[in-house]
């Protein structure tokens, strides 16, 4: 496989040989490209986790607009809190946090953003 470079060292057209012959790729510019990484959330979220059921573990994503202390907990079927997931200051952006449940017996458990004036919460299955 080759490529074909212009005066200004951009790709026009690459060449593959695959022993049967050479097919020429076209290549066309990229137009419109974002960094992901640059765009920020415009409001709170907090995801429904995933795997859900689990075993053992599940991703919990959430996204935050502003920077702020985010905490993070757990909660039994009973309101009871069984663990703090998080509980810093971070920057606006969208994150993922892993629960592991490997120490927790089976049953319903519920997870609380709590970030700014925002609250939310939502419900993950643990199946042993």
């Amino acid at each position: 496989m080759y490529a074909v470079l212009d005066q200004e060292n951009a790709i026009t057209e690459i060449h593959e040989d695959n022993n049967k012959g050479y097919n020429i790729l076209g290549v066309s510019p990229v137009l419109g490209l974002e960094d992901a990484a640059n765009i920020l959330p415009e409001d709170y979220a907090l995801y429904q986790s995933y795997p859900n059921p689990f075993n053992p573990s599940t991703t919990i994503k959430y996204s935050i607009p502003n920077s702020d202390i985010v905490n993070i907990k757990v909660f039994d079927i009973l309101g009871r809190e069984v663990a703090v997931l998080l509980n810093e200051y971070k920057p606006a952006g969208t994150y993922n946090i892993e629960f592991n449940a490997s120490r927790f017996a089976s049953g319903v458990y519920f997870y609380q953003l709590h970030s700014g004036n925002f609250v939310e919460t939502k419900k993950m299955v643990l199946l042993k």
